[in-house]
């Protein structure tokens, strides 16, 4: 297989090390002996839930308020816990078999959420922590190792392997544990039964949530790495930050896309600041706040060094088509043609790939995000997804092919309806739309031919450093590079006529926004073996005759 890393590949850290080797420790006892620490357990989930919903609200304005708020609201809900338990349980446990059933969708590639079924099984999580303390001890706690575990390891854990470690803590706390120590020590008991007790337990609780922040803090403040602004390979860039104001105090960086575009380090926490990585460091747990949304912001408008870089990505990605549609043939396995795809990128200059690809024929294309890519090819349609990397700037683009070579009446419907989707939208692509509206556009052109219910994802995003980059807020403005991808997936046993069944067809493209409207990145004909659409180009004559042209392929 290929040897082509996937993204931007984050630089060594001792901080994130460290951070691995925490979440191991951490997420043990919660594996093996939650039922044994109901206050740790519970305490860990309401702690992570109120450090997330603090940092999202207050980190761009200050850490030591986002401290806060993370702080408040654990104790709030640890004094729930302390005095109405099966209250807290309920709340801790809500989540635990929606979460299975979103990991499920996210690892099968399938975006066909049930609002019905999500919120069933939210309503018998929230009810199995009430009505059954001990048991929902024992699935929360493995729930969060198993959680931890993923975030903590070098390897992309699937689906299965996280669902058995949960499942095996599980089994481990209910079935085993109970035969290996006393009575006493294994059941959890009664809540305590005095006040004095529940005031001690919550204060104690309390406790041990400020001494984990303050060894975070500690740990942060001293490990994160100084981002040396005078190796920038881009100084411009941080010059334009200072001016917003976004790094007059210190700071985190928390991405190694927003590393890498400022600094050219890919690092995944660092220290920024105006004063030293000293002074930054001592400044840090006092005034610091976060400077992400700024950078995210800037990383939305394209320079023109990102501009033809991406334009590199895009065209080599087109060439990777133009290599792979000879293959596609029945008998042909999906993997055959992911190698092929990805042969090409390296022959043609991509230094990486933007994501996994996609690869999905027959009942598989009816998953926008499958990835098993290990299905023989035998009928139907087969949905590719790629976008290789050059210079860490990715490229993304969609085309779906026949099996057979040739359209049926059914599969070429289903596909002229995608691709007039998709010319709805582009047609009002230029400055100061609003992306909803291009949403809007195609969706009107799909729900109009019938098969509304059947679009399950948003038109596109933007892509830059990450294949889904900074999110535009706000209209769309030159330097912006979106995609448009309308797509259909009408699996087997749904109300659509059975001729549609297992049909899935998706048509990406890549697009900057221009002063004047926009110029599409990528290029293959949309419909393959027919007659194209007229194109749609609405740059002026002196771009479509000057050297913006992007129609060569390496």
């Amino acid at each position: 297989m290929s040897s082509l890393p996937e993204g931007i590949q984050a630089a060594p850290s001792l901080l994130v090390t460290g951070g691995r080797v925490a979440l191991v420790l951490w997420s043990l006892p919660l594996l093996l002996a939650a039922r044994r620490l109901p206050r740790f357990t519970s305490g860990s989930l309401f702690l992570a839930l109120g450090a997330a919903i603090g940092w999202g609200l207050f980190a761009s304005t200050s850490y030591p308020l986002a401290l806060l708020m993370a702080f408040v609201l654990f104790a709030f809900a640890m004094l729930v816990h302390a005095f109405v338990p099966r209250l807290a349980m309920a709340l801790a446990c809500s989540w635990i078999f929606l979460a299975v059933y979103g990991s499920h969708l996210y690892f099968t590639g399938s975006f066909g959420f049930s609002r019905s079924l999500g919120l069933g099984l939210l309503v018998a999580g929230a009810a199995f922590g009430a009505v059954f303390p001990r048991f929902g001890l024992a699935a929360l706690g493995p729930a969060l190792a198993a959680l931890m575990l993923v975030a903590a390891l070098p390897f992309q854990a699937g689906f299965w392997w996280t669902l058995l470690v949960a499942l095996g803590g599980f089994l481990w706390q209910t079935l085993a544990l109970p035969f290996v120590q006393s009575k006493r020590l294994s059941s959890m008991g009664p809540p305590p039964p005095t006040l004095a007790d529940k005031r001690r337990a919550w204060t104690g609780a309390l406790l041990w949530a400020a001494l984990a922040m303050v060894l975070l803090v500690l740990c942060v403040t001293l490990l994160a790495p100084a981002a040396d602004s005078a190796a920038a390979p881009n100084p411009g860039r941080v010059a334009t930050l200072r001016k917003t104001g976004a790094l007059s105090r210190p700071g985190l960086l928390l991405s190694k896309e927003n590393a890498c575009y400022l600094f050219g380090r890919a690092l995944p926490v660092a220290l920024v600041g105006p004063s030293g990585p000293v002074l930054d460091r001592l400044l840090l747990p006092l005034l610091g706040r976060s400077p992400g949304e700024a950078v995210e912001k800037m990383r939305t408008v394209k320079d023109d060094l990102e501009i033809e870089t991406m334009r590199r990505a895009a065209a080599i990605t087109s060439k990777a088509f133009e290599d792979v549609a000879p293959l596609i043939k029945p008998g042909v396995n999906e993997a055959e043609l992911e190698q092929a795809i990805l042969s090409s990128f390296e022959r043609n200059g991509a230094n990486g790939i933007a994501f996994r690809c996609v690869v999905g024929s027959g009942r598989n294309a009816t998953l926008p995000h499958y990835m098993d890519n290990n299905a023989d090819l035998k009928d139907g349609l087969v949905v590719i997804d790629i976008g290789c990397s050059v210079d860490g700037y990715a490229s993304d683009m969609t085309r779906t092919f026949p099996v057979s070579g040739k359209l049926t009446d059914a599969q070429r419907q289903l596909l002229e309806t995608v691709v007039a989707a998709g010319d709805a939208a582009r047609a009002m692509l230029k400055p100061g739309v609003k992306q909803s509206d291009l949403d809007a556009a195609a969706r009107k052109v799909i729900k109009d031919a019938g098969f509304g219910e059947y679009f399950t994802h948003g038109l596109g995003h933007p892509v830059g450093l990450d294949v889904h980059d900074s999110w535009i807020r706000g209209p769309l403005q030159a330097g912006n590079v979106i995609t448009i991808e309308p797509g259909i997936y009408i699996p087997a046993g749904s109300k659509a006529d059975k001729k549609y069944w297992d049909l899935g067809v998706r048509v990406e493209d890549s697009y900057l926004i221009t002063k004047d409207g926009c110029e599409e990145l990528t290029h293959f004909p949309k419909i393959v073996g027919l007659p194209a659409p007229t194109e749609f180009d609405n740059r002026s004559p002196a771009e479509k005759a000057g050297p913006a042209s992007t129609s060569a392929t390496p």
